[in-house]
């Protein structure tokens, strides 16, 4: 064996290494080019073994492109520091398969990456999962154990540098939490993943990260860069450097506002086209949306708007109308300076679409979900609605419901952050119980886009637009809510704030989708998710019992100012919100909205102010 780890280290120091040497971190490798991927091999060989041996060990198998790694510990990489950027669980396997596999056997034939165990990576997940140039889906990386990286030494300091370095035919990556409570480094991350569309990292915990620079350098694909809830105290220019790729037209950017764009690489918008104008939007009360479920995503500018559901913003324009002046992008970037601007919470900015061209939500009929002793064949004339889980529920694979075809449970939430789902039909169980057969509509969860099975029982689920007319509703949603003229919703007239209490008059519908018709005349929509029916009310002042802390963001991640007992501060609330409200898995906490950010509503802590 040590033969063969001798020839592999030659080759890499003579340049046979596509990384090799080591790059700066945030510059571009100066050695050969990473090519670019080569057609999958369809290999229906299965293939296992173990990377290393005794307490630092991991079993493996490769079985029709899938690459499972099954929990243990990663032994320490035992290759010189100069070969790192290689991969290190790609070299470990070239090293200790039985099979004589190569690097390029590995390389064509993996195409997916399961993590189902727990793993160990020990002080070091530099060029974790680098070049698996094949690879266009990882599941499970929440598995992996990053509590012993050391940001002592070269290697644990380097963090998650160059982790997915070299994944050229990976198209959309969402990064689970990573926390890591040592200082650690998120540069060239992504490096040279040249197929690389949407990229989100709002789930990652940021609070330790010291260096993203040139984290997506490379990536010339990319129009999704979703970098959401940063939160480093690191305000080290030298740090935010060249972390977006130049050349990659950006058309949808979420920022938090702790990040610096200063010098990130930014493009400046000098054109326009028969879509979208030169400048930035923000997306404001608007929505966008990016269908993940395209595959792959288009990647070309020309037709970018194909890749979105919605595409819809209604924010601010930064910018100048004159189109031979372009400052527009200058202006995004003095708003994430360093410097405090007033910002609260994550921004999201787009392309302004050009008149016309904005991707307005659809209308989904919503019938009265009453279906009579359905059979499969209902399934072909359904008239579709969406529906609520008003209890913690589960999502099937196959009508019989069972633990082993269960894909994910759906945690009793909120009204306003009920899961959602699209109801295709319905059906019978063996067992004579009535399902919903159902598209997951839940954007974050496990399985968005998912077809699978639901209860119909209405103990757990309901219809996501109210059917029959309360009396009087309350805005839920921390946006608000608009009233508009006519049943079509097309031209807003007056918005209506949290906590506004509206007299209903009727039920009316749109095609087939219900409105609420107030009794001032104003139509608005009837979703669960935005009123709720009744009078809904929270205290107009509370002071504080304890110390309390203010945060920037409604998850409490990120601090602002601390309050002592002593000062028994009264903050005046604006609103309210849930943590975790995308979390499909957890329930969330209620928490107050008051000036420059949330504050705890635990009545442990707060008192309401009569």
């Amino acid at each position: 064996m040590k033969w063969k780890v001798g020839l592999l280290t030659l080759g890499l120091l003579i340049g046979l290494s596509p990384l090799a040497p080591i790059p700066q971190q945030g510059s571009l490798p100066v050695g050969q080019p990473l090519p670019s991927a080569r057609a999958a091999t369809v290999d229906e060989t299965s293939y296992s073994g173990t990377i290393g041996s005794g307490e630092t060990s991991i079993p493996w198998t490769l079985n029709n492109g899938t690459l499972t790694l099954k929990g243990g510990t990663l032994r320490k990489f035992s290759g010189r520091w100069l070969t790192l950027p290689n991969g290190q669980v790609l070299t470990d396997l070239v090293e200790d398969n039985q099979d004589n596999l190569s690097r390029t056997d590995f390389q064509d034939k993996v195409t997916k990456i399961a993590v189902t165990g727990k793993i160990n990576v020990g002080v070091n997940a530099a060029y974790l999962f680098a070049g698996f140039t094949n690879v266009t889906d990882y599941s499970g990386l929440a598995n992996l154990d990053l509590t012993n990286l050391d940001s002592t030494n070269i290697v644990g300091g380097s963090g998650f540098m160059g982790m997915f370095t070299g994944n050229s035919a990976l198209t959309t990556f969402t990064a689970p939490s990573f926390a890591a409570s040592n200082t650690h480094s998120i540069a060239n991350m992504f490096q040279n993943d040249t197929s690389l569309v949407y990229l989100d990292l709002s789930k990652m915990q940021t609070d330790n990260v010291a260096n993203l620079s040139g984290l997506t350098l490379g990536c010339k694909a990319l129009q999704v860069l979703n970098l959401g809830n940063f939160s480093s105290p690191d305000t080290l220019a030298a740090n935010y450097t060249n972390y977006i790729e130049p050349s990659a037209q950006l058309n949808c950017l979420t920022v938090s506002p702790t990040l610096i764009l200063k010098d990130s690489g930014l493009y400046n918008l000098t054109s326009s086209n028969s879509m979208v104008t030169n400048r930035w939007q923000e997306v404001g009360n608007g929505k966008v949306s990016f269908n993940l479920n395209q595959q792959p995503p288009f990647a070309g500018y020309d037709d970018f708007l194909q890749n979105y559901q919605v595409y819809d913003p209604q924010g601010p324009v930064l910018g100048d109308s004159d189109i031979t002046v372009n400052d527009s992008t200058q202006q995004l970037l003095s708003l994430y300076d360093g410097e405090d601007h007033g910002i609260t919470g994550n921004q999201t900015y787009v392309r302004e679409p050009q008149p016309g061209m904005a991707i307005k939500e659809p209308e989904v009929p919503t019938p009265t979900p009453t279906p009579s002793t359905p059979t499969e064949n209902d399934t072909a004339d359904f008239q579709q609605f969406y529906l609520s889980a008003t209890q913690k529920i589960g999502l099937y694979s196959h009508k019989n419901f069972s633990a082993a075809n269960r894909l994910a449970w759906f945690a009793k939430k909120t009204q306003m952050k009920q899961p959602t789902f699209l109801v295709t039909g319905v059906t019978t169980s063996k067992a004579g119980n009535q399902r919903y057969q159902v598209r997951d509509a839940n954007r974050h969860s496990q399985t968005y886009g998912e077809t699978g099975y639901v209860t119909t029982k209405a103990d757990y689920v309901t219809a996501s637009y109210y059917q029959n007319a309360p009396r009087t509703v309350t805005v839920i949603n921390p946006g608000g809510i608009n009233g508009y003229g006519s049943a079509g919703l097309s031209q807003p007239q007056v918005a209506y704030a949290q906590g506004k209490q509206l007299a209903v008059k009727k039920i009316v519908t749109h095609g087939k989708t219900p409105r609420l018709l107030l009794t001032n005349g104003k139509y608005m929509s009837g979703n669960r998710h935005f009123v709720v029916a009744g009078k809904y009310s929270v205290p107009v002042q509370v002071r504080v019992k304890t110390a309390v802390n203010r945060y920037a963001n409604v998850n409490l991640t990120q601090r602002k100012q601390h309050y002592p007992q002593r000062a028994h501060h009264t903050f005046r609330i604006l609103g309210w919100d849930y943590s975790q409200g995308q979390n499909t898995t957890t329930a969330g906490t209620l928490r107050y909205r008051v000036a420059g950010g949330y504050i705890t509503a635990n009545p442990r802590l707060v008192a309401a102010v009569k």
